[in-house]
């Protein structure tokens, strides 16, 4: 009887140690569920957004989009690339957009949605050492020895079917031309001041007639993120109203010709 009693107690003692054990076990997969939806929200609350590697534009616009994308509680973390390779990435979704483009971007990159408000204009210009002819259309880049930066496409397809050499970003473009390899660079108007600023002060580069291009440069967003566009609009359009578009802008082209 007595071995019994002992017996019987041991299996209550086993149950309850095994009631705990199991309570213990869904406790454990509820922390670890919770956990793991944590770190799923805090990666949805960042953006991934390609840009292009070396291009001033595209540095100043990151920081109107940090702006934009922090007051709808995202961060936003730039990759850069050369500058096919981000829009290609943008487009197939590895990335969530691209910083800025020109309008029509969407024709060749199909599954890129541009917001309506721009995030930076932008002036295509020719700089020179020697070239003293009135330059106002593309045209008049006619038999000149042309540079322009690879994956940037409003020079790319102005200077189609024109003598010219790629560049792989503004300093590589600049270094062609005082190397006198090329006699006009084509370049967006703050670029090649900050440029000629940082790099290039006395080497007799300079800009020459009108500009070639001018136009507002877009942020695209993949398919995927169509949901961001109605509330990033309207925080740019009120950015833009107030001119904070412009203050930080001015105050990303002091930053990058002192950096």
């Amino acid at each position: 009887m007595r071995n019994q009693c002992r017996f019987l107690r041991f299996q209550c003692t086993a149950g309850r140690i095994k009631r705990l054990l199991c309570r213990f076990s869904f406790l454990l997969l509820g922390l670890a569920t919770l956990s793991s939806l944590n770190a799923a929200e805090g990666n949805d609350n960042t953006k991934i957004i390609s840009g292009i590697l070396d291009d001033q534009p595209h540095a100043m616009a990151e920081e109107v989009l940090r702006v934009a994308y922090g007051r709808m509680g995202y961060k936003v973390k730039f990759e850069l690339f050369p500058g096919i390779r981000s829009l290609e990435l943008a487009n197939k979704g590895e990335t969530d957009g691209d910083i800025a483009r020109i309008s029509g971007t969407q024709k060749e990159f199909p599954n890129l949605r541009p917001l309506a408000t721009p995030v930076i204009h932008i002036q295509g210009v020719a700089f020179t050492k020697s070239v003293t002819r009135k330059i106002k259309i593309w045209g008049d880049l006619e038999g000149l020895r042309i540079g322009v930066i690879r994956g940037i496409r409003y020079s790319t397809i102005g200077t189609e079917g024109l003598n010219r050499y790629f560049a792989e970003d503004t300093t590589h473009l600049f270094r062609l031309l005082a190397d006198d390899r090329i006699q006009i660079a084509v370049a967006v108007l703050d670029a090649g001041r900050i440029e000629l600023h940082k790099n290039f002060k006395d080497s007799g580069i300079h800009v020459v007639g009108s500009p070639l291009y001018e136009a507002p440069l877009f942020h695209f967003v993949h398919k995927k993120n169509e949901y961001l566009i109605g509330d990033l609009n309207r925080i740019l359009q009120d950015m833009a109203a107030h001119r904070e578009i412009d203050r930080i802008l001015n105050a990303a082209m002091i930053r990058l010709m002192n950096k």
